[in-house]
């Protein structure tokens, strides 16, 4: 017992590191969107029909969330120190979930939900919060390792840029913004396939979300892995065009295949105006990207990648191809543009 007290008052000390455990969600494209629904309902007079009608999306938002929370968790106390405490795995459980609850984010979101919405949503936010770090830490507990089948190797293909690709997808991979994206992604699809009686203008909307999730991506292409991309890039024998349009289609790939089933237009459209649009704040703005976080962009140009892709998105799916040709002509003018500031980096 007094081992796992020595432990709790660490904790208690490291517990105001974590304060930025949240800090990259407040300029996330997805975010916003979120809560720019609820607050119609707010405005309207009706926040419980705002909390019921965004639900999905806030389990949608908050599942990657709590990983995040419990990721951290696992990591916060130096697994070297913990494993010399003579503790049992009980005591272990109970530990991690103990510095699980410390975090000053799941506080925070926790009295929010009890504030807002009473007893009932508060504790099923704690339930889900449980859970959630239940299968994260029987996860990391395995007796083998969770690995990508060796088959899939973006690097293995006959490209000169194949090593570029091969880290951006990894670094994708890192991004909570692609795993929620791929959650909506999959969720819309078994509802199309499977559902009594599937609205079709549901899918135009899913596609959307699913590339405004994977949007706030396109703001901070080389600062995934805390901008050293962005100088061993430097130091490559390649055009800056390749470089961009490298990055770009490994965000686009995943993206087409996420929306394939959905509407493959609109996600297309989407997924290339945010890329244009998320070009300057790509290339000129720096910005420390943590893994296992939602990406944090710019405001001004998340507005602008939600409100100009959703046009598109919608555009391409009710409109035409037209439309999509105006988002490729949009993105090809984001290429040479980018290109040039590119050379201006390299000079500077």
């Amino acid at each position: 017992m007094a081992q796992i007290l020595a432990l709790l008052f660490l904790l208690k000390k490291l517990m105001l590191k974590e304060l930025s455990s949240f800090s990259s969600v407040r300029f996330n494209n997805f975010l916003f969107s979120v809560l720019f629904i609820m607050s119609a309902g707010f405005e309207s007079g009706a926040p419980k029909a705002a909390f019921w009608s965004t639900f999905f999306f806030q389990i949608v938002l908050l599942a990657p969330l709590l990983v995040t929370f419990s990721i951290d968790t696992q990591h916060r106390l130096p697994p070297e120190r913990v494993s010399t405490w003579p503790l049992t795995r009980t005591q272990r459980l109970l530990l991690s979930s103990v510095s699980f609850a410390l975090n000053p984010s799941f506080i925070v979101l926790f009295f929010g939900y009890l504030f807002w919405m009473g007893l009932a949503a508060g504790l099923f936010f704690v339930l889900l919060a449980l859970i959630v770090h239940g299968t994260v830490y029987a996860v990391g507990r395995l007796p083998f390792e969770l690995r990508t089948p060796a088959g899939f190797n973006i690097s293995s293909t006959p490209l000169k840029v194949g090593g570029i690709a091969q880290e951006m997808w990894q670094e994708l991979q890192g991004t909570l913004d692609f795993w929620t994206a791929l959650l909506i992604a999959v969720c819309g699809t078994l509802y199309r396939l499977f559902g009594r009686a599937p609205e079709p203008e549901a899918f135009p909307i899913l596609s959307l979300f699913v590339g405004i999730a994977m949007s706030t991506i396109a703001q901070r292409m080389l600062c995934l892995d805390e901008g050293r991309a962005r100088q061993r890039y430097r130091l490559l024998p390649i055009a800056g065009w390749k470089l961009l349009v490298t990055q770009d289609m490994t965000f686009l790939v995943p993206l087409a295949a996420m929306v394939s089933l959905l509407s493959l237009r609109t996600g297309i459209a989407f997924g290339l105006v945010a890329i244009a649009v998320g070009r300057y704040p790509s290339l000129r703005q720096r910005a420390n990207q943590r893994r296992w976080r939602f990406v944090g962009g710019d405001p001004r140009f998340g507005v602008a990648q939600v409100l100009l892709g959703g046009l598109a998105g919608i555009g391409a799916a009710r409109m035409g191809l037209w439309v999509l040709a105006v988002a490729v002509a949009l993105y090809l003018i984001s290429v040479f543009w980018g290109e040039l500031l590119w050379r201006r980096s390299l000079t500077a």
